[in-house]
């Protein structure tokens, strides 16, 4: 009883120390009051717990309200994951590198690839966005997913809520024949990997999707960030081991790193011309 106790009462401290953190962070700055694209603000704020900071500071001060309403959205009934500082990234990728071609492996809820799509109505331009994911409860190592919702459905939702072009979805694992096929059947100008974190599978879908990637495509991955010298605030987290060794034994050495923000690291696909070749 004494133990059930104690834990309680640590874990409503570091609740109070976590959302103390969190309004010190989305507090106003005025360094950080300046609109940058995401290359302007990697070289302007060049260590990852400053780009962190400025892309949590842009999501409260700077962005546009409507991404705040979808991030709202998307924060309540345990919907989507990720941080308020992921919205003002995908902000600046999408209206830096203006990517049509866009994928995400591993959709859960739907909340980025909607978000894909409302930036893309905001700044005017085609995006066609695809996801690759089971659509269902299926964990790995790492992720645990409440048995009781309908993946799919919410996902279609999340477009129809904020009056987007519907997207495609197929319904597979990204190792499955159908999702590889689907991978393997375009050139992508953008993918988020974001799908199962265990080593095995991460490291098929980076090796698939890069071959896919359009020369100065960007790849985007989630839950990597573990090997860096990020120091995550109390309301972040660095990432897992699966991505995070990806990116160290692979991204690191064969794309171009552009910055990272939290957990999610970005990299540039080179062209062949410049050395490197899938």
């Amino acid at each position: 009883m004494r133990n059930s106790y104690i834990q309680k009462l640590l874990g409503k401290l570091n609740w109070l120390v976590m959302q103390m953190q969190l309004q010190r962070y989305s507090r106003y700055q005025k360094r950080f009051d300046i609109d940058l694209s995401f290359s302007q603000a990697a070289n302007r704020f060049s260590t990852r717990n400053e780009l962190h900071a400025y892309a949590h500071h842009y999501f409260h001060h700077v962005c546009h309200q409507e991404l705040r309403e979808h991030r709202r959205y998307f924060s309540q009934q345990g919907r989507g994951f990720g941080e308020d500082a992921f919205h003002a990234m995908w902000w600046m990728i999408f209206r830096e590198f203006r990517p049509e071609m866009c994928l995400e492996i591993g959709v859960f809820r739907g909340q980025t690839i909607s978000l894909w799509g409302l930036i893309a109505k905001l700044i005017d331009m085609p995006a066609y966005v695809h996801g690759i994911s089971p659509f269902s409860p299926i964990g790995d190592a790492v992720s645990r997913y409440s048995l009781n919702v309908d993946y799919l459905r919410d996902a279609l939702d999340a477009f129809s809520l904020f009056a987007l072009r519907a997207p495609t979805l197929l319904k597979a694992l990204s190792t499955d024949m159908t999702a590889l096929s689907h991978i393997k059947s375009r050139e992508w100008d953008l993918i988020y990997i974001d799908g199962c974190h265990d080593y095995e599978v991460v490291h098929s879908d980076y090796i698939e999707c890069v071959a896919q990637l359009k020369a100065g495509g960007i790849l985007i991955m989630d839950d990597s960030s573990l090997f860096s010298n990020f120091i995550p605030p109390k309301f972040s987290f660095a990432g897992h081991p699966g991505p995070s060794l990806v990116v160290t034994e692979l991204a690191m050495k064969e794309m171009v790193f552009l910055g990272a923000v939290g957990h999610n690291n970005v990299f540039r696909k080179l062209p062949v011309s410049q050395g490197w070749n899938v």
